[in-house]
């Protein structure tokens, strides 16, 4: 239908359930009471599974809060949380909230002065830390900041720290003296007070903390638990970082489903942590399915040709019926025969995956889909808590990010800028009332992502508003689609056009080396080092040529005239990718501002 202001606007016609209670805390006890087991969350612990019962987990939080309470937090102060996900994680999150501090969680990625940035902003009166480098990294720059207490996860030997078992004991005798404390401060939270200001990772300018509400996450937790129910049977393997939104809401509605919560031993584990923990869902990013998908291809190209060319005939039937929603006798053969190795390596009990952060190439989410592990994709951002829209089994859609959930509203503006407006809309950006006036200007949120709904509903993102590419000839280039692209091309790492204002458009390349490295082996072509690699022009007719075929379909104006292989990857600590790896086109293009100019010189 159409806005009074002339965009296109979306309503779900099916309104959020009320479940009781709209505040974290509200939800933990819910929980607690109606959904105890006794494997809660799992986690990895000297070589082995440990099991942490609903039961133990509470015990865990209660004690820690009235410990906070006892060091002197009050409601509204803010606590710290720099960690990689674990069960302290989610014991100090909370307790946090459980008092009515505000967390403040830090991604334990960042480089000191980055988290004195942060730490700055916020005033924590206290930063919990997992790890003794990061402990490294916070004492390096206390001296200048108002942190009063620093607790670890992990025993370390320094008078400045406290330990996370000594909050333990001091909440139990807490306990003691005060047995129903804990319930009762729990249950007086307001579900319009600020639970957690996010950092957004910024890919452009300066990070802005998103203030977001107990109302706005339990609103979201309860609306995308409709769509994509969870089970208590569940097994979800908690991986992506906690300190980004997208996890930390996969886990709180896994909690409310009473699903068990497994956290991953690292980023690098998760494929044998899957084949170990036998998840039945789990949420990931598009490039954690991107390197999934090429893993399986390699694999299918460097063993026998009987079995490449079965896999491949076996692969193109199944995308097949993907794409006309069936599933045939031959379908089913090669799944038995085929496709259930795959899904066995990933532990073999997969329902399906939850993909977020950025839209998922149309190849790979038909390869997933085909192999029997269904993907589905979903949109959100940090300030709406994070879920807009979101795809389900009873309602999906390939090459869309699905229907509006709960109570919300989309609209797309006359310039294609999708808004947003609902119970689960950020209270606006920590310190910057100005950036929050512009972000909810007229009531909506502006995403600044550009996409389109169909006549049924779904909507797909087309690119962010800021990244699109205008040419000197006045033509308007959308990259992100074009780079999923490429970045499925198993010679290329990462991929970042560039051509903004110049005649066409070029493509800085993060190199695979080990890929090009196999590749020169195999023809012959000779060399000492990484350099000297990417400099061979036979290297380079491979890459155009590899372009050529992925862009054929593109207008002229749309293709790569030029390419320049970049001498290292992208990273994190280098500021090409932000901590949820989508990367950081200014930043890339003030770094590689010589590397972009020889590519347009005459």
């Amino acid at each position: 239908m159409l806005n009074e202001d002339g965009g296109i606007l979306i309503k779900d016609a099916k309104a959020t359930a009320s479940a009781g209670f709209c505040t974290v805390p509200g939800l933990l006890l819910h929980s607690a009471d109606w959904r105890r087991k006794s494997d809660a969350f799992k986690f990895k612990r000297s070589g082995q599974w440990v099991n942490v019962s609903t039961e133990e987990f509470l015990l865990r939080v209660e004690e820690l809060s009235l410990a906070l309470e006892g060091l002197g937090i009050n409601p509204g102060d803010r606590i710290a949380i720099m960690s990689e996900n674990r069960l302290e994680w989610a014991v100090a999150d909370y307790a946090g909230l459980s008092i009515g501090a505000i967390t403040v969680p830090i991604y334990p990625t960042l480089s000191a002065p980055q988290v004195e940035v942060l730490i700055r902003d916020c005033e924590p009166e206290l930063i919990f830390i997992s790890t003794a480098e990061l402990l490294e990294k916070v004492l390096s720059i206390r001296h200048r900041l108002p942190i009063r207490y620093v607790v670890s996860f992990e025993p370390i030997c320094n008078p400045q720290v406290m330990h996370f078992d000594a909050l333990y004991e001091m909440g139990r005798r807490s306990m003691e003296q005060c047995p129903r404390e804990f319930r009762r401060k729990a249950c007086a939270i307001d579900g319009d007070q600020v639970a957690t200001i996010i950092y957004t990772s910024g890919t452009t300018g300066v990070p802005k903390g998103a203030m977001l509400t107990h109302r706005n996450l339990i609103s979201d937790v309860l609306a995308t638990s409709q769509r994509l129910p969870l089970q208590p049977a569940d097994v979800g393997l908690s991986f992506l970082p906690l300190s980004h939104i997208f996890q930390r809401h996969v886990d709180y509605a896994s909690f409310y489903a009473g699903s068990t919560i497994a956290y991953a031993e690292s980023i690098a584990s998760v494929i044998d942590d899957m084949a170990a923990v036998r998840p039945t869902f789990a949420a990931g990013v598009p490039r954690f399915f991107e390197k999934v998908y090429a893993r399986v291809l390699s694999q299918v190209s460097r063993g026998p040709a009987v079995r490449r060319v079965l896999f491949n005939q076996a692969l193109r039937i199944a995308r097949a019926d993907v794409r006309r929603n069936r599933k045939s006798i031959t379908h089913r053969v090669a799944d038995r025969i085929v496709f259930r190795a795959i899904r066995e390596r990933l532990g073999g009990r997969l329902r399906f995956f939850i993909s977020g952060g950025a839209a998922l190439e149309r190849e790979v989410a038909e390869f997933f889909w085909a192999v029997g592990l269904p993907v589905y994709e979903g949109y959100g951002l940090t300030e709406t808590s994070p879920v807009v829209t979101l795809n389900g089994p009873d309602s999906a859609r390939i090459g869309s990010v699905g229907r509006v959930v709960g109570d919300q509203e989309i609209r797309v503006a006359e310039d294609g800028e999708i808004l947003v407006r609902g119970p689960n809309v950020m209270k606006g950006y920590y310190k910057m009332p100005q950036e929050t006036a512009e972000a909810l200007e007229g009531g909506w949120f502006h995403t600044g992502d550009v996409g389109e709904i169909d006549p049924d509903g779904f909507l797909r993102i087309t690119d962010r508003k800021k990244d699109l590419i205008v040419t000197s000839a006045g033509k308007n280039i959308a990259p992100q689609p074009i780079e999923n692209r490429l970045k499925l091309i198993p010679y290329f790492e990462n991929v970042v056009l560039v051509g903004d204002r110049r005649k066409f458009i070029s493509a800085l390349i993060a190199p695979n080396y080990a890929a090009l490295a196999a590749y020169a082996l195999a023809h012959g072509i000779s060399f000492e080092t990484h350099a000297e690699l990417i400099s061979k022009p036979e290297i380079y007719d491979l890459a155009m040529n590899e372009i050529e075929q992925h862009t054929q379909d593109l207008s002229d104006f749309e293709k790569i005239k030029k390419l320049a292989f970049l001498d290292k990857e992208f990273s994190i600590d280098g500021g090409e990718l932000t901590p949820t790896l989508k990367i950081r086109r200014f930043t890339i293009e003030r770094k590689y501002r010589a590397a972009i100019d020889q590519l347009y010189a005459l």
